[in-house]
């Protein structure tokens, strides 16, 4: 008997036998297929070039945007100059339990002249003791939570002060620090109308300087022709950069403290008011002599030169002043303040020069 013999073909190696049933093939994971980078169309073609697969941070770019400011490192010190400094809340900052900080805010809400008289001193120090527990048992939950807490604060002249704070704690492996952000503090209503004085400075307003200077006008006219007649120096003043203290929020900061520094340096016998266009005025009765207004002029102008300071920073004060006198060559209060304005605009149009004594042939 002829014994079987079965031919294999290189053919029949490399094709699978064919089977007689039927195969489910799952093609739902297709769908997916763009999620990461595969383009179908390439799958049949060896050849093709393979696609980059799309990382977690392309397919969400939304959320790598949430992110990217939450992680970055700020300077204190540029927060501080720049937000801080100039921010309407009161703002106080304390490491191991010790004021390093506080704003003009809070120095104001406080009624503290001088930062320099709380700084280094405990925080607690401020706080009124009923409310000591308080602090210390929520502190915790305040850095971490975002919670607020109302904390009763004391001024060095005993007022309470309730305020409503946040607490942002500061990393720092070698010390305990944290920020406490305040509410914003209800200002007092500014009454409708005052004819006297300034509601920001508490200096006479220019309706009252005017009169004042009519006053010590009419003193000179009136007196004894026996005796001589004295001097009388009218001084404007305007603050040419004003503006760099606006865009910094100092400008009230700024024209309170010059005002201070005015009232306390110069005699008490002279007037210093808060003008209109011109932020301050100046009323010198009872000059003796030319050489004694000038000695009066220099002590002013180099009260301008100290500048304006901050807590941290000096700040430039550019000024244009203009001065004019009575009798000579003005007759009459009105005289006095027109030539004065006159000299304060051709002090600001010399910049060799940032005071004007006015002279007949000022413009």
């Amino acid at each position: 008997m002829a014994k079987k013999t079965t031919d294999i073909t290189i053919d029949m190696l490399e094709t699978p036998p064919l089977s007689t049933e039927e195969t489910s093939v799952d093609l739902s994971i297709l769908q997916k297929a763009t999620e990461y980078g595969v383009d179908i169309h390439s799958l049949e073609d060896a050849f093709a070039p393979q696609s980059t697969p799309i990382t977690p941070e392309q397919t969400k770019p939304e959320e790598k945007e949430k992110k990217y400011w939450q992680d970055l490192d700020v300077n204190l010190k540029d927060v501080v100059n720049l937000l801080m400094n100039s921010s309407e809340r009161p703002i106080i900052m304390v490491c191991d339990d010790k004021i390093i900080y506080l704003n003009y805010a809070a120095m104001q809400t406080l009624d503290i002249k001088e930062a320099k008289t709380v700084i280094n001193e405990p925080f607690l120090s401020l706080v009124v003791k009923d409310d000591w527990e308080k602090l210390t048992s929520n502190i915790g939950e305040m850095l971490t939570s975002a919670s607020k807490q109302q904390i009763k604060l004391r001024s060095p002249k005993g007022k309470i002060i309730p305020i409503d704070f946040h607490a942002i704690y500061l990393p720092d492996s070698n010390h305990f620090s944290f920020i406490l952000v305040g509410n914003h503090q209800n200002k007092p209503t500014k009454p409708f109308f005052n004819n006297l004085y300034d509601d920001l400075t508490g200096l006479p307003n220019f309706f009252l300087f005017e009169d004042r200077v009519q006053m010590a006008v009419n003193n000179e006219n009136y007196k004894d022709s026996r005796l001589p007649k004295d001097l009388i120096a009218v001084i404007g003043i305007n603050i040419d950069n004003v503006e760099n203290f606006r865009k910094l929020r100092l400008e009230d900061f700024m024209l309170k403290k010059l005002s201070n520094t005015l009232v306390m340096s110069l005699k008490k016998n002279y007037t210093i008011a808060r003008g209109l266009k011109y932020p301050f005025w100046i009323l010198m009765p009872d000059i003796t002599n030319g050489y004694d207004l000038e000695i009066e002029i220099k002590k002013i102008m180099e009260l301008f030169k100290e500048g304006i300071r901050d807590n941290f920073t000096t700040h430039e004060l550019l000024v244009s002043v203009g001065v004019s006198i009575f009798p000579t060559p003005a007759r009459s209060a009105k005289k006095l303040i027109e030539q004065s304005i006159s000299a304060i605009k051709e002090a600001q149009n010399n910049p060799s020069s940032s005071f004007v004594v006015y002279h007949q042939s000022t413009p």
